[in-house]
Formats: C-alpha cells, sequence, structure tokens
C-alpha cells in the first residue's frame, strides 16, 4: 500500500521537475511526487511507511533541488525522446561522416534519406 507525505516549501523558485524526481527516487525507488508549479506544496508518494529520516531527507532534496530553467527543461526533453527522433538525429549523423570520408558522393534522394532514418530506428 502506498504511504504519502506532504511537504512544505519556502523555496523561491520552482524546482526542476526531471531533477526532484531523479533525487527524490535516489531516496527510494518508488517515489513519486505531485506539485502544481507555484504551490509550495509537495505531495510525495512511495511504496512503504515513511520513516524521520527519510522524511528530512525528501525535505532537503524539495528545498535543494535545482531551479527549474529552460537548459533543463531541453535536457530532460532530449533524454526522454522518442526512438524515431533519435533515430534522425543518428541517421544524419551517420550521413554527414559518410559524407566527409567520400569526396565524390553522388546526392541523396529523399526516398534514401527516409530509407536510411527507417533502418536507423529498426536498430535502436
Amino acid at each position: 500500500m502506498a504511504a504519502y507525505q506532504t511537504f512544505t516549501s519556502a523555496r523561491a523558485t520552482e524546482p526542476d521537475r526531471s531533477s526532484l524526481l531523479a533525487q527524490l527516487r535516489a531516496l527510494d525507488a518508488t517515489a513519486g511526487v505531485q506539485h502544481d508549479p507555484g504551490s509550495a506544496t509537495y505531495r510525495i508518494k512511495k511504496a512503504t511507511t515513511w520513516t524521520g529520516p527519510q522524511i528530512t531527507a525528501a525535505q532537503n532534496v524539495i528545498d535543494t533541488a535545482p531551479a527549474s530553467s529552460p537548459q533543463l527543461t531541453a535536457q530532460a526533453l532530449i533524454d526522454a525522446m522518442p526512438i524515431f527522433e533519435k533515430a534522425i538525429i543518428l541517421t544524419l549523423i551517420d550521413e554527414l561522416n559518410i559524407l566527409r570520408a567520400l569526396h565524390s558522393l553522388p546526392a541523396r534522394t529523399v526516398p534514401q534519406a527516409i530509407a536510411a532514418v527507417r533502418t536507423k530506428a529498426g536498430a535502436l
């Protein structure tokens, strides 16, 4: 049965959600957090009963997690990219490397580029 604990933080900045969750899961792999941006209240659940040291550690994580920023948000989006987007990026890198290595390549056609992306997606 899940155990819930409500925390309040006086921090002046909104925490980066991905960093906050990662740090909470380092304390307990089953941790999940519910928080509305702009609110001082955080509701954290985990699979087992909360102990005093766990409550203190979770409060510290909430109070000290890095502030949300466009850079951290972008990094979290990159980490969570679906396979098709990763395939596109990796295919472009492969294609650029081919072009760098060979000087007299014919132009790539759209069907060839699409086939290369689909092949990469199948290999991820």
